[in-house]
C-alpha cells in the first residue's frame, strides 16, 4: 500500500454504450452483458489489488458495478455524488451524431474548450472540480489505504488529463473500456497502470 495511489474502474456497459447515447447523470441501467462484465471484474479483483475502501458515484451503473467488488470482499460502497458523470443537462439521451447537429463546433467545443457548458449542464472544469475535490478528500482521509473510485468513463478522463497533461481537453486519450482498472500514483503525477481488462478474458 503506497501513500497517494488511486484506482479508478470504470462502470459496466449500458444501454447508453450500445446505443452511442450521452447519459452523463441520466441513470441508465445496465445490460446483461454489464452484470457480466461486473461479475468477472468482481470475482478477478484480487488480482489486481486487495482493496481496503470503496468509493462509488451514486448512479446505479457505477454502484452496481462497485457493489460486485465489495461482495467479494466484504466491503460497503460509499456513495460520493461528486463522482457522478458530466452532465449534459438539457442535451442528455442525445445520440453522438445528433450532438453534432446542434453546431458545427459542438463536438469540438465538448473536447477542446473546458468552459463549454450545455444548456443546464456542465464544463469540463466543474466536472474537474468536484472530482479532484472528492479525490483529495477520499486521498486525505485514508492514507496508506487501497482506494478503489467507481465512477464513469469522461469524469475519470477529465480527472486523469489534469492530473498527468494539466489540460482537461486531453481527456480522450483516456477513453477506457467498460469495468476497465487504471492506477495513479498521485505524488508522482504517474499512470501506472491503464485500462486493464485482464479480467473479461480470464
Amino acid at each position: 500500500m503506497t501513500q497517494g495511489k488511486i484506482y479508478f474502474v470504470r462502470h459496466g456497459q449500458t444501454y447508453a454504450n450500445i446505443d452511442k447515447v450521452w447519459h452523463g447523470q441520466t441513470d441508465t441501467e445496465l445490460t446483461p452483458e454489464g452484470y457480466e462484465q461486473t461479475r468477472k471484474l468482481g470475482a478477478y479483483f484480487g488480482h489486481y489489488i486487495t482493496p481496503t475502501v470503496i468509493y462509488s458515484s451514486p448512479l446505479q451503473r457505477a454502484r452496481i458495478t462497485a457493489e460486485a467488488i465489495s461482495q467479494c470482499f466484504n466491503l460497503q460502497v460509499i456513495e460520493d455524488p461528486r463522482l457522478m458523470e458530466l452532465d449534459l443537462g438539457d442535451w442528455e439521451g442525445e445520440t453522438f451524431e445528433s450532438l453534432s447537429s446542434k453546431g458545427k463546433n459542438t463536438l469540438h467545443e465538448l473536447v477542446h474548450n473546458p468552459d463549454f457548458c450545455t444548456p443546464n449542464g456542465e464544463s469540463q472544469n466543474v466536472v474537474k472540480s468536484r472530482m479532484l475535490a472528492a479525490i483529495t478528500d477520499i486521498n486525505q482521509k485514508h492514507q496508506n489505504e487501497n482506494v478503489v473510485i467507481v465512477s464513469h468513463g469522461v469524469a475519470i478522463s477529465i480527472a486523469l488529463a489534469h492530473y498527468l497533461d494539466n489540460d482537461t481537453t486531453q481527456w480522450p486519450k483516456y477513453s477506457k473500456s467498460n469495468t476497465a482498472f487504471s492506477e495513479i500514483c498521485l505524488r508522482t503525477k504517474q499512470l501506472l497502470r491503464f485500462n486493464q481488462i485482464e479480467h473479461l478474458t480470464a
